[in-house]
């Protein structure tokens, strides 16, 4: 996915009020503004909500950062089933060490 930032023309509806129009590609996915993104789902919608905080769905992203002979390595999962089970085999190896666990929180 490459996204690109496209500024949008006099003509259209949210000019002035929104920074921005995110694609990717050809494909519009949301709008930017000085306070956040807001969905496209309507643009009457992204006009009255322009001010307030947009409802964005989003799932977790664990990081898991650790040291394989004093070489740093890094393992990104969806599943929290399958950190744990990664997790709990690379604790039985004695040569991986300093072991870190981080969530982040991404667009659905």
């Amino acid at each position: 996915m490459q996204l690109t930032y496209q500024k949008l023309g006099k003509d259209h509806p949210l000019y002035g009020k929104v920074e921005f129009l995110v694609a990717d590609g050809m494909t519009p996915i949301c709008y930017k503004t000085s306070e956040g993104y807001l969905p496209i789902a309507s643009e009457n919608k992204a006009q009255n909500t322009v001010n307030s905080q947009p409802e964005v769905e989003t799932r977790s992203l664990y990081v898991l950062s650790f040291k394989v002979n004093d070489e740093a390595e890094e393992m990104t999962f969806t599943s929290k089933k399958k950190l744990e089970k990664t997790q709990q085999a690379l604790m039985e190896k004695n040569f991986v060490s300093d072991m870190k666990l981080q969530t982040y929180q991404v667009v659905a």
